[in-house]
């Protein structure tokens, strides 16, 4: 069956064909007649209640850390729309993730509420699978347990569940005889305004339909054919583009995240174009280096690993395209996706950072779910992934393998992030708070601090910058605070404010500081302490 975007109709005195696996329907009556079999839905809905419900206490579980709360508090800061779109000038991602921030932010300051909002969304997303893909019921169960689905983009509050819920919530409507293209253009521009990497993947979709469009054009295809779904794709990439162009940060921009350019690439890197290339291993097989250890690889720890991982990452990549070959608009959004991804790795962010890395695995399911379910083509019986011999057998031994990953890789982060503390600064927060200090946040450690300030539900004070902070700025000034700042300057600073106060500070800092009279080490976590600093407290003169 080609892959084809003209609307499929069964001839007269055809029989219907029957209803594919997760379409909502009941199934057939029992062999014997005596009674009917459980409805298709009632299995994928109990998974679903299962999944939901182990979520929210991994979700409650979670210490938020500098990423996620990062946006919590840039919208809590923003008095107005206005005041959002201005903020968001140095964060370099588009606006969709901030608007319900925004929202609830004006209802309560307490960042759990983004946690439960995340929730829903992935809730949602997980029964859109569950019920709706054009798979058997064990690789959509698997599909939902999977690392990136579950937990970089399910537990880890952040823009890309947003961007996993909208993708799917398309693929859904493409899956159709006749698809509803009018509502999958609105869908792939949401895409693209939750972050630049699902602009990436929004460009692939658009044209790959496009392309595929175009074919049905020249073969002779009515005007209404093809008209829909070369305008959805051409909506989907200027709106990519637009979002791109937003996200250009000011002149004084300047990352603090490893792996960010500071400075535009004028010279051809090697070594980053390898990791780059190590994006499909990292994305299909993000297996750890160790229970618990997040944000790496098995083979980091191996001699010339970067090399090794660029190489399994190609050799994967190729081999999604064989499996694939034969579904033209699946192959296409595969191809222009992953040439997209490399070129976004390069100029913008590496894959050796997990949730960039997860990307591949989102463009892989959305490839995948394009040859099970080709755009405008009738469902058919049977296993999707087994329709084509020996590619579709090819294609459902890569799912099977990219699957399995995916879940062991859970098993090795989940419950060990969920049982241990992620990030420091929620109990750094409860710390602050147990000893009377919550008021008094002084930074020499401005990620943490801010993330601190959230639980908080105030401003802390940043030594770097010299004033109160609600949220990160990745700007000139923020590095250049930090450019000679000693460890004698952060004490002398926070005995000084602790003077002007009259009160203890609570001073935050990842730097190893020498315990003096009226300072009193109150916590340590992740590298990161919290001091207690009394006035008067005796140091070095401080640097001007």
């Amino acid at each position: 069956m080609a892959s084809t975007l003209v609307d499929a109709r069964r001839s007269p005195g055809e029989e219907p064909s029957r209803p594919a696996p997760g379409d909502g329907t009941r199934a057939a009556p029992a062999g014997d007649g005596s009674r009917p079999s459980r409805p298709a839905w009632l299995a994928p809905t109990l998974i679903l209640v299962a999944a939901s419900a182990l979520l929210a206490v991994c979700v409650g579980a979670h210490a938020m850390w500098f990423d996620e709360v990062q946006a919590w508090n840039l919208a809590r800061a923003s008095h107005s729309l206005g005041d959002l779109f201005a903020n968001l000038r140095y964060e370099g991602h588009p606006a969709v993730w901030y608007l319900p921030l925004f929202a609830l932010t004006r209802v309560t300051g307490n960042p759990r509420a983004m946690q439960v909002l995340e929730w829903a969304i992935v809730t949602a997303t997980y029964a859109v699978i569950l019920l709706k893909a054009p798979f058997r019921l064990g690789v959509r169960a698997a599909i939902i347990g999977g690392y990136f689905v579950t937990y970089e983009y399910g537990v880890i509050s952040r823009s890309y569940s947003l961007e996993l819920l909208f993708l799917v919530v398309a693929l859904v409507l493409l899956a159709r005889p006749r698809p509803a293209w009018g509502r999958v253009a609105l869908l792939l521009v949401l895409l693209t305004w939750t972050s630049l990497a699902g602009g990436v993947l929004a460009i692939a979709l658009g044209l790959g339909l496009g392309m595929e469009a175009l074919r049905q054009r020249k073969a002779g295809a009515e005007r209404r054919v093809w008209r829909s779904p070369l305008s959805a794709g051409v909506v989907a990439i200027g709106s990519a583009l637009a979002a791109a162009v937003v996200c250009i940060p000011p002149s004084d921009y300047h990352s603090f995240a490893l792996g960010i350019p500071s400075t535009p690439l004028t010279t051809f890197s090697s070594d980053r174009f390898l990791v780059a290339l190590s994006g499909p291993w990292r994305g299909l097989v993000p297996l750890p280096s160790g229970i618990g250890r997040w944000n790496t690889n098995l083979l980091d720890t191996l001699p010339q690993s970067v090399t090794i991982e660029a190489l399994l990452g190609v050799v994967l990549a190729v081999a999604v395209a064989v499996a694939l070959r034969h579904h033209r608009v699946a192959f296409r959004v595969w191809v222009l996706g992953a040439l997209g991804y490399v070129a976004f790795s390069y100029v913008v962010v590496l894959p050796d950072r997990s949730h960039y890395a997860g990307e591949w695995f989102v463009l892989f399911l959305a490839a995948a779910w394009l040859a099970a379910a080709p755009p405008g083509e009738a469902r058919t019986e049977g296993d999707p992934l087994r329709l084509r011999g020996g590619s579709a057998i090819t294609l459902g031994a890569v799912v099977a393998i990219v699957l399995g990953a995916q879940l062991v890789a859970t098993l090795a982060i989940l419950p060990d992030q969920t049982l241990h503390e992620f990030a420091p600064d929620r109990s750094l927060a409860a710390t602050a708070t147990t000893h009377g200090l919550a008021h008094d946040i002084v930074s020499a450690q401005d990620l943490d601090a801010v993330t601190m300030s959230a639980y908080l539900e105030q401003p802390v004070y940043s030594i770097a910058r010299r004033t109160d902070i609600a949220f990160f700025p990745n700007d000139e000034r923020e590095a250049l605070g930090y450019a000679h700042l000693t460890s004698a300057d952060i004490v002398c600073r926070a005995a000084s404010i602790a003077g002007q106060r009259r009160r203890a500070v609570a001073l935050v800092t990842d730097r190893a500081l020498d315990a003096r009279a009226g300072m009193t080490m109150l916590r340590t976590s992740h590298g990161v302490t919290l001091w207690q600093v009394e006035p008067g407290t005796s140091t070095a003169a401080c640097s001007s």
